[in-house]
């Protein structure tokens, strides 16, 4: 048996799926707590998102290639998109009182995309536009 061999379980996903998962809602944790810190979008952090997914899922023993690729890449545009749905919550909600996840649930995507395009460089979109192959290459 070679050292690098792996005995092939029947919760071989769990950890992939559970670090997937913490991948995201950890990203979109800091994500919101940068927002709240220098009242900014941030979308350099898309790059950071990028990396955190792909090196979760590596670490989580997820076989290289097209799979672990798609995974890394899916999770980061959702990390994406709930930061920048959480950030326009934010926006609205902080001035009137409101938690992010009551704002959140009560503002609608016409309302988001509204604030988001206010609050957005060409950069920020930027960043979020290579964020999703930096995803890719990292963790193919």
């Amino acid at each position: 048996m070679s050292p690098t061999h792996r005995p092939e379980t029947r919760a071989g996903w769990l950890l992939p799926a559970l670090a997937w998962l913490a991948g995201v809602g950890g990203m979109v944790a800091l994500w919101l707590a940068v927002f709240l810190s220098v009242r900014s979008v941030s979308g350099w952090l898309a790059l950071l998102a990028a990396l955190d997914l792909a090196l979760l899922l590596r670490l989580s023993g997820q076989p290289a290639g097209p799979a672990r690729a798609w995974a890394a890449a899916a999770g980061t545009a959702l990390a994406i998109v709930l930061s920048y749905w959480f950030v326009a919550a934010m926006i609205m909600g902080l001035p009137l009182g409101l938690r992010p996840l009551d704002a959140a649930s009560r503002i609608g995507p016409v309302l988001a995309g509204e604030l988001i395009r206010h609050a957005t460089s060409a950069w920020d979109i930027a960043w979020a536009a290579l964020a999703l192959p930096l995803a890719w290459r990292l963790a193919r």
